[in-house]
């Protein structure tokens, strides 16, 4: 941008000329970006829209435990989620009846919520409401390595300006298989997400393969350093990987 200003004082009629030309080409490219990018999102399919069964292990490294469960929702709600390893080995009978306890609950929770199917509906998929976030003008090449493509993006939600502002998106294009293979979220600096709180550094990614040629999510990775109310400690550190996904 400063070298476009530099030119345009140099010479007038020339530098105006090529402000425009630029301009209308960034345009141009921004909009192949976002099109391309539009195009990915609508590919991935919700593995947990009810269409699939799988496995996934959540490696909690704060707490120092890997929990492994397998999920078919083609079975009665109290036995679609079944606990299968707990640091790679069969889990204690104390174990079983606690995850049976926290079924229960998500069972009840789930009859007192008859109507937030219909809520859901109202708000909109996954794939439209991040759409809706990304700032248009903030999509941009960082690189390009083979047929991977780095585009970088900023993100905003209504009600959530001061936190989304304090937050740098990356989506990893694979441009020869045609899907998003990775999308990337930083904190750029601390900043506050609610009262007498404070994240101090985070980072969230989400990588994606293809399963029966449909783009869906492999594996998350997320950590975060903060406090609230200056005494409790919010540091995450999580991986979750999905395994053995077959169609429902």
């Amino acid at each position: 941008m400063g070298k476009v200003l530099a030119f345009i004082l140099l010479s007038p009629l020339c530098g105006i000329l090529t402000g425009i030309q630029g301009a209308l080409a960034q345009v141009e490219v921004d909009a192949d970006y976002l099109s391309l990018i539009t195009e990915y999102v609508y590919k991935i399919e919700n593995i947990y829209d009810g269409s699939w069964a799988f496995t996934y292990t959540v490696d909690d490294k704060v707490e120092m435990e890997s929990r492994t469960i397998r999920r078919d929702t083609s079975l009665p709600f109290l036995q679609s989620e079944t606990l299968l390893a707990i640091n790679g080995m069969p889990p204690s009978e104390e174990r079983l009846q606690k995850h049976a306890e926290r079924r229960q609950r998500a069972f009840l929770r789930r009859q007192n919520n008859q109507n937030r199917a219909v809520e859901d509906e109202e708000e909109g998929n996954e794939q439209d409401r991040f759409l809706e976030m990304i700032i248009p003008q903030s999509v941009h090449l960082i690189k390009q390595e083979g047929e991977l493509l780095y585009l970088g993006f900023q993100a905003i939600e209504e009600g959530r300006e001061k936190v989304y502002e304090k937050l740098q998106g990356v989506l990893i294009l694979d441009t020869g298989a045609e899907f998003i293979k990775e999308l990337q979220v930083s904190v750029t600096e601390s900043f506050s997400p609610f009262f007498l709180s404070k994240v101090e550094s985070g980072y969230f990614s989400i990588r994606f393969n293809l399963f029966d040629g449909v783009p869906m999510q492999s594996e998350i990775s997320f950590e975060l350093e903060g406090r609230a109310f200056f005494i409790r400690d919010l540091s995450e550190d999580r991986e979750i990987v999905w395994t053995d996904i077959v169609r429902i």
